[in-house]
C-alpha cells in the first residue's frame, strides 16, 4: 500500500478530462466550480473502511494577492493506522484569473517516510523552481502555458467533459520533474453512492506512471459523475493483493442543489462482490 493512499487521490477528478486550453480562455468565463466545496470520500480495503479523503478549495490573501486553495487530505483511520498511517496534504495556490498555480505544496507522511516540499511557479521567466525542505534540495524547471500542478489540473479539467472512446493527454509538474499522462474514456455506468442512490458516471483509465502520483503496480479506474459539478464518484485500483476502492460519500459546501438523496444500500457488499 506504499503511496496509494496519498497519492491515489490526485487522479479522482481526470476522467472528466479534456485537453488543457491556453491561460487566457479560462479569464473569459466564470469558474466552474463553487469555491468553498467539500467532497468527502470513503476509503476501503476490499469491504473494510481504512481511511477518508477531503477535498476542498477556499479563497485566501497572500501578500495582497488573491488567491483560490485547492487543497486534497487523506488519512487512514485508527485501525490502519496502527499498522501504517498514512496523513497527506497536497495544495495549489492558484491565480483565480488565470487558474494557473502560483504554489505547490506537498506534505506527506507515510509509515516512516517524510516529503515536505513547494514549487514555486513563475509564468514570466517560463520556470518552476521546486525546492525539498527536508534535504535541502533544489531543482529549476522549463514550464509551458499548459504546464500543470496537480490539484490546479485537477480543478481546472471539470470544466468539459470527455466522450466514451476519447484518450486525451495532459502535461502535470509533479515532485521534480513534468510528465506526460494520458485518459482514456471507457463508457457510462450507475455508481452507487452511499448518500446519492446511484449516479450516472463516466469510467476513465488514466495511464500513467511517476513516482509519489500513481500506483505503479496495477491499474486504476476512475467514475466521474455526468451532472455539471463533474466529480469523481467512485475510484477503483487493483494491486497485486487486492481492490482499493474511494466512494464519495458527501458533497458539502455552495452549489448541492442537484444533489439528491438515495438509498445508501448494501455499499460494502457491492465493494466485496468485486
Amino acid at each position: 500500500m506504499r503511496r496509494f493512499f496519498a497519492c491515489v487521490l490526485g487522479w479522482m477528478l481526470l476522467a472528466t478530462a479534456a485537453p488543457a486550453d491556453t491561460a487566457a480562455d479560462a479569464r473569459e468565463e466564470e469558474l466552474w466550480f463553487p469555491v468553498g466545496e467539500r467532497l468527502i470520500y470513503r476509503a476501503y480495503w476490499g469491504r473494510i473502511r481504512v481511511g477518508t479523503s477531503e477535498t476542498t478549495s477556499a479563497w485566501v490573501e497572500e501578500d495582497g494577492q488573491r488567491h483560490i486553495r485547492l487543497r486534497i487530505r487523506t488519512r487512514t483511520n485508527r485501525v490502519l493506522s496502527a499498522i501504517y498511517p498514512v496523513d497527506s496534504l497536497i495544495e495549489s495556490y492558484v491565480d483565480p484569473e488565470t487558474f494557473l498555480p502560483v504554489r505547490f505544496v506537498k506534505d506527506i507522511s507515510e509509515g516512516r517516510s517524510r516529503h515536505d516540499e513547494v514549487t514555486t511557479f513563475d509564468w514570466e521567466a517560463g520556470t518552476a523552481r521546486w525546492h525539498d525542505r527536508r534535504r535541502d534540495r533544489e531543482r529549476t524547471l522549463e514550464i509551458t502555458p499548459d504546464t500543470r500542478c496537480i490539484p490546479s489540473l485537477l480543478f481546472y479539467v471539470r470544466r468539459t467533459g470527455l466522450t466514451p472512446g476519447e484518450r486525451v493527454p495532459f502535461r502535470v509538474m509533479a515532485d521534480d520533474k513534468i510528465y506526460d499522462l494520458v485518459v482514456v474514456a471507457e463508457e457510462i455506468e450507475r455508481v452507487r453512492l452511499p448518500r446519492y442512490g446511484r449516479v450516472p458516471s463516466l469510467r476513465a483509465e488514466p495511464q500513467a506512471e511517476f513516482d509519489g502520483i500513481f500506483v505503479r503496480s496495477g491499474r486504476m479506474w476512475i467514475w466521474t459523475s455526468r451532472d455539471p459539478r463533474r466529480v469523481a464518484t467512485r475510484i477503483s485500483v487493483e494491486v497485486p493483493i487486492a481492490r482499493v476502492h474511494f466512494v464519495l460519500e458527501r458533497v458539502r459546501g455552495p452549489g448541492t442543489d442537484f444533489w439528491v438523496g438515495g438509498d445508501g444500500d448494501d455499499l460494502e457488499d457491492e465493494l466485496d462482490d468485486e
